[in-house]
């Protein structure tokens, strides 16, 4: 990787005001937490609408005045910042400010904001895989089927703060629940074609761990997982989620599990016909690819803040 200059090793902060935790806490107690954790913070930090922050981290890195950047922000914020530092050098450390917080509870950064900023004083910086959807890089997952429809459910509804947001959510979930559909996909693996029926597909940057939460066992394998749900009644769903609280999903008969350094959607049925597009979600935030898409894992893309280990 590039390296940045090295005269000016300075710290840039920069958090999407809207994330859950800025709407709790109220911009000025974020504001004093991390000015005061991180030296020179009160004058790089910045508080951004959703809009302005691709700019301006695209203004940071290509001015090459930077050593670290400390991203707050729920996992779309985390992913975007780390679509630009990758390949520079510039190590990115993740403000966990948003509802899930995927990335972060990955990498064992504490929830907790003051806590956090200890954990990314003291960090290491360990080079991480990455996964491309159709060039775009996401750090967890992208999704496909349910997930996009209960955001775009969740997005309707609307929401004020982290507790409204997960209260939309819960809405969202009851509603494409009540509402079951499946996707007819065509898939290419590992030079063979898949045809399936699913609610939802899943694929993840590296496998998933036997957790409730879904973290990756590792951030080093350069390898995809594809994780695929049969069509179900809803007391299988709820069968599901209690695995999935137990950490015992990777048993349930009604998930299928694969993986391969990379994956094409070569095609969707709808209708009789072919879908020239398909909506998705990169690490929560919607999209829309067009298909074919390529999935791709990304070895070693981005190089982050990684709390060390006690002792």
């Amino acid at each position: 990787m590039d390296q940045p200059v090295t005269d000016r090793p300075l710290t840039a902060i920069v958090i999407n005001r809207h994330s859950g935790t800025v709407r709790s806490m109220g911009e000025e107690k974020v504001r004093a937490l991390v000015t005061a954790a991180v030296p020179g913070g009160e004058d790089s930090i910045a508080l951004l609408d959703g809009t302005e922050i691709e700019t301006h981290i695209g203004d940071l890195v290509r001015e090459r005045r930077i050593s670290r950047l400390y991203v707050g922000g729920g996992d779309g914020t985390v992913a975007s910042a780390a679509g630009f530092v990758s390949g520079t050098g510039i190590a990115l450390g993740i403000l966990p400010l948003g509802t899930m917080n995927m990335m972060a509870q990955t990498l064992g950064i504490s929830l907790d904001l003051a806590t956090a900023l200890e954990q990314l004083r003291d960090a290491e910086e360990l080079d991480v895989d990455a996964g491309r959807a159709a060039g775009r890089l996401f750090l967890h997952h992208v999704a496909f089927g349910l997930q996009p429809r209960m955001v775009r459910i969740r997005e309707r509804l609307g929401y004020s703060s982290r507790l409204t947001k997960m209260l939309a959510g819960v809405r969202a979930v009851a509603a494409v629940l009540l509402n079951r559909q499946s996707m007819r996909l065509t898939l290419r693996i590992d030079g063979s074609e898949t045809e399936m029926k699913t609610p939802a597909l899943a694929v993840s940057n590296n496998l998933y761990a036997d957790t409730m939460m879904l973290k990756q066992a590792r951030l080093d394998e350069g390898i995809l997982g594809i994780y695929a749900l049969r069509p179900m009644p809803l007391v299988a769903f709820l069968g599901l989620a209690i695995d999935l609280l137990r950490g015992r999903w990777r048993d349930n008969l009604n998930l299928r599990e694969m993986r391969a350094p990379r994956l094409r959607i070569v095609r969707r049925r709808l209708f009789g016909g072919h879908s020239r597009s398909i909506r998705a979600t990169l690490d929560g935030e919607l999209m829309l690819f067009d298909l074919p898409l390529t999935i791709e894992s990304a070895p070693k893309a981005v190089r982050m803040l990684v709390p060390r280990a006690p002792g």
